[in-house]
């Protein structure tokens, strides 16, 4: 998706939540004496409390509202006006009734579906509330018994007038990917054999339908339709698969599937890195069929994507322990957010911020914000957000080394994406929150990371909720990031989950 945004749109501010200090503390891990130190007192970062109210006040509200789960539940909108309600499609709310977006009514996307789960997820990880996970579960049990395309393999798009939409082979396989997004991160959190059976499916059908011989990396779709085309050769049809699931459940797989999926992502992996990164320009191009697509303005080719691509390089890199890879997507952040780094005008800004943030900053002649690309000023909510993440996975690296940019950026974040009122985040600041391309997803994953990010800045434990079968003793980990477990309680037994229990787990010593 590549959408541009006039300047005065962009976001920025919120009041943190102030603490920390710019102490050095001594932690005793594991018999091993570490120095951590903690945010400045000057710039820090918002506390895990402020994360939690975050996701509970300021996201969840516009996601728990009726309107949000379906008919029945679990079959989710794929479309919602800013205050929840269902569009009327001849007369739409203003912030849907854009061509681009007016034009994909009568298509209900099974991505968004899934994304929508992976929201519930975190929700219900972050904050252990059962309503997130029942909504999970039955977003989950829909697109397993409605959206899977039992004659040819892999799942339906969209539907259209009630049925699948698109030949298969014209599916993308991006598509394919989200699909399952939010099934990878439920597997994540229940472990639920079902689902393994539904991802090791999907994955085998995209691994076996899509990958070229000829070009050596995913298709985009296997034959022409819908405006794509064969000979596209784009880097989200190789990125998201990592994203999307393989990255968070490889490590949690039983063998031999495990092996395939660590053999498959290190191929993939290397392939991107090896077709799709420049290291001439240190960026990744978001396409490579022909030499206009990879120009810096061209789509997917925003500061966005390639943080994205180079976080999964590092966390490939250093889950499969390959150092090159794990150096390159360090070094590619670093870049790739000094580049996007930018101040903005004190003057524009004094419209865009409260009051009581503008009264902290209005000495300031520029406030540090990000741009979405070499020349474009813009930036969607999106591109913000694997921005941010990417800083704190960087700070918690080097403590303290990002703190500057996460301070102001965070600070923006939180009071102009936010919808204050109805709650959640949009494309646009507090507007355009559910549409074909935008939903719950990468809102709730910056909830996550931001919250593991500053637990471990301020050296506290961060507290996990998972639903497990009783006495479970398998792998347990804080999404993408390692950590050591200091405390689980298993509580009780979760009515209408097939004997799972609800686990908390605490994690000190949070590191990428």
């Amino acid at each position: 998706m590549n959408v541009n945004y006039p300047k005065q749109m962009l976001a920025l501010g919120l009041s943190l939540w102030i603490g920390g200090s710019a102490t050095v503390m001594a932690q005793q891990v594991t018999g091993v004496q570490v120095s951590v130190e903690q945010p400045s007192a000057a710039y820090p970062l918002p506390t895990g409390e402020r994360w939690l109210e975050h996701a509970s006040q300021g996201l969840a509200p516009y996601w728990m509202m009726d309107t949000a789960k379906g008919a029945p539940i679990g079959n989710f909108p794929t479309f919602r006006c800013d205050d929840g309600s269902l569009p009327d499609v001849k007369q739409p709310c203003r912030e849907l009734d854009q061509g681009w977006i007016r034009s994909n009514f009568d298509r209900d996307y099974t991505r968004m579906k899934s994304r929508q789960v992976y929201a519930y997820g975190v929700l219900y990880h972050m904050t252990g509330d059962p309503e997130a996970l029942k909504l999970a579960k039955a977003g989950v049990d829909y697109l397993l018994s409605e959206l899977r395309d039992r004659e040819h393999g892999g799942m339906i798009s969209f539907r259209q007038d009630g049925k699948a939409g698109l030949k298969w082979q014209q599916r993308t396989s991006q598509d394919q990917a989200y699909a399952i997004v939010g099934l990878a991160f439920y597997y994540y959190l229940t472990r639920d054999p079902d689902v393994e059976k539904a991802l090791i499916e999907q994955q085998a059908f995209i691994f076996d339908k899509y990958r070229d011989k000829a070009t050596n990396q995913l298709l985009w779709v296997i034959e022409d339709g819908d405006e794509q085309y064969r000979t596209q050769q784009e880097l989200v049809a190789q990125l998201d698969q990592i994203n999307a699931y393989l990255l968070l459940v490889t490590p949690l797989l039983p063998e031999p599937y495990q092996k395939k999926w660590r053999d498959d992502l290190t191929w993939l992996t290397r392939e991107m890195v090896q077709q799709f990164h420049s290291k001439d320009e240190q960026r990744f191009f978001g396409a490579i069929h022909h030499p206009a697509v990879k120009m810096p303005d061209a789509r997917h080719n925003d500061y966005g994507h390639t943080i994205k691509a180079y976080w999964m390089t590092y966390l490939v890199g250093r889950y499969l322990n390959q150092p090159d890879w794990a150096k390159l997507g360090k070094e590619g952040m670093n870049i790739t957010l000094e580049r996007a780094a930018y101040g903005i005008q004190n003057d524009q800004a004094k419209s865009l911020l409260s009051e009581g943030l503008y009264s902290q900053w209005k000495d300031l002649q520029e406030i540090p914000t990000w741009r979405s690309g070499k020349y474009s000023w813009y930036i969607s909510s999106w591109q913000w957000a694997e921005l941010d993440q990417a800083a704190y996975t960087l700070n918690m690296l080097k403590p303290g080394t990002k703190n500057k940019q996460l301070y102001y950026t965070l600070n923006q974040y939180f009071d102009v994406w936010v919808d204050h009122q109805y709650g959640g985040v949009g494309m646009n600041p507090k507007s355009t929150k559910q549409f074909q391309w935008g939903n719950g997803y990468h809102q709730f994953e910056h909830a996550l990371v931001g919250y593991l990010g500053s637990q471990a800045a301020y050296n506290k434990e961060a507290r996990l909720y998972y639903a497990l079968p009783f006495d479970y003793n398998g792998k347990l980990q804080p999404y993408y990031f390692y950590g050591e477990r200091t405390k689980i309680e298993e509580g009780k037994q979760l009515e209408g989950f097939g004997g799972l229990h609800k686990v908390a787990v605490n994690y000190q010593n949070i590191r990428p």
